[in-house]
């Protein structure tokens, strides 16, 4: 499969609705068949390295199976690897590959360097060296320097590791702790969708850390963790039947204990603001949890999420889009139809993958309603919209404050000039806006940390 370097789940660089994946095939069903030896492995991805460099799309595809050939048409796979190198430049060189294995498949991972980033190739083999799936991850050499905002007050807060423990999984994380004994109130931040760390790096933004560090610097505690699909990639490589649950939920909630028993920190006062995909979790997140004080959404789509696909998919056709997206929007907006089908109840696709994700994760989505968890959750609520956002729309900010303006403990806000990273802009924002380095606007850290200073501590006992 191949994966763009942004927030959410699409192709050619643009940003989609939840794991940044574009065309991912992985095992579906486990036969006795002997997988491809290492060494054989190994050749095949330095060939195909050698074909990336030398922009030989003819040859690549020739190497592509039934279903990856359906998936990735000629004029797609173009639209891609255009997009690709107008971002990263020409590919230099990749690094021996590791290899490993999931049922007769054969998974190859190899770390690349482009000329303006570096990026990791992910090739799935059969067993009889036909290419079964590609993946392209932007890696660490296109994280650019970050520098403190001016809301940021150094000293004002300190902070340090931590591990975010979740079952069987070990998650690391920051928590920046404001200066003094406390005890603070305290946010846990959970991200938008996709392997993302603990920043929520994008481009040249890092909005979790602008969070983090704005809030900190006012008094107020929090915790941010890198996202389990970010840290554990390799391993759930061949995962078929993952949901919402174990990607996201149940980590949210180890990161909202670990916060509540911090030194320091009044567990009574514990918050939690979810991004995109985080918001529209958190309403879920915080019923199960049962005692948090509040709950702030960021980006929350209201709308089924066929819906907001569907939106995205018709974005690329819009005055503004690069070429390569318009040469993608045919191969998404029939990934987004795939979408719609299986919230129509109809069958999904024959591969079992929808923008990367399996069926399974789509329907753990169907099935949670995030407006009437919200409704049901008990606690103040903060729901903040940037008016800008091509991405979870304005539509969607219009379907909360329909359901929810009004109620008691409920503030909406939407600001005219901030995009889908609460970051300000002019215009139509596109893909290219995240590229520049940028901030969180001033105006949303001071929001956030006034909502979590008035909003009363969570009942004693709750839930």
């Amino acid at each position: 499969m191949m994966k763009l370097p942004h927030i959410l789940l699409f192709a050619l660089a643009v940003p989609g609705p939840l794991a940044a994946q574009a065309l991912v095939r992985t095992p579906s069903d486990v036969v006795e068949v002997a997988p491809l030896p290492a060494n054989a492995a190994a050749s095949l991805v330095r060939e195909i390295v050698a074909e990336l460099k030398a922009d030989d799309l003819v040859a690549l595809q020739s190497r592509f199976d039934e279903q990856l050939k359906a998936a990735l048409p000629d004029e797609k796979l173009r639209g891609f690897w255009a997009g690709v190198r107008a971002k990263a430049g020409r590919l230099k060189s990749c690094a021996e590959p590791h290899i490993n294995w999931v049922a007769e498949y054969t998974l190859a991972f190899t770390s690349c360097t482009f000329e303006k980033q570096g990026a990791e190739l992910k090739l799935t083999f059969h067993s009889d060296g036909r290419l079964a799936g590609m993946f392209l991850e932007a890696g660490g050499a296109s994280r650019p320097d970050w520098t403190a905002p001016a809301y940021v007050t150094q000293g004002a807060f300190r902070e340090r590791e931590v591990q975010v423990v979740s079952g069987s999984v070990s998650l690391p994380g920051t928590l920046a702790m404001p200066a003094g004994d406390g005890p603070f109130p305290g946010i846990v931040l959970v991200h938008g969708s996709g392997p993302q760390d603990r920043d929520e790096t994008i481009g040249g933004f890092r909005p979790f850390q602008d969070l983090a560090q704005g809030l900190a610097s006012r008094g107020i505690a929090v915790l941010r963790y890198d996202k389990r699909t970010k840290v554990y990639q390799k391993e759930l490589a061949g995962t078929r039947d993952l949901t919402i649950r174990q990607e996201v939920i149940d980590d949210a909630l180890a990161a909202i204990n670990l916060l509540r028993a911090t030194p320091g920190v009044d567990g009574r006062r514990v918050f939690l603001a979810g991004h995109s995909l985080g918001a529209i979790l958190a309403p879920r997140i915080g019923v199960l949890d049962g005692s948090l004080a509040g709950v702030v959404l960021l980006a929350a789509p209201s709308r089924p999420m066929s819906e907001v696909v569907r939106d995205q998919a018709r974005s690329l056709l819009e005055p503004g889009a690069t070429e390569a997206q318009r040469l993608a929007a045919p191969g998404v907006l029939k990934e987004a139809s795939a979408l719609a089908d299986v919230y129509a109840g109809r069958p999904g696709p024959p591969s079992g993958l929808i923008l990367g994700a399996p069926v399974s994760y789509w329907l753990d989505l169907k099935s949670y309603f995030p407006l009437e968890a919200a409704r049901s959750l008990g606690r103040p609520l903060l729901i903040l919209q940037g008016e800008r956002d091509y991405q979870v729309s304005m539509a969607d900010f219009a379907g909360w404050k329909k359901e929810l303006g009004g109620r008691p403990g409920v503030a909406l806000k939407s600001y005219p000039t901030l995009n889908h990273l609460f970051a300000a802009g002019e215009g139509r924002s596109t893909p290219a806006e995240y590229e520049k380095p940028g901030h969180v606007a001033a105006e949303v850290v001071e929001d956030i940390a006034a909502f979590v200073k008035k909003s009363p501590p969570a009942p004693a006992g709750a839930p």
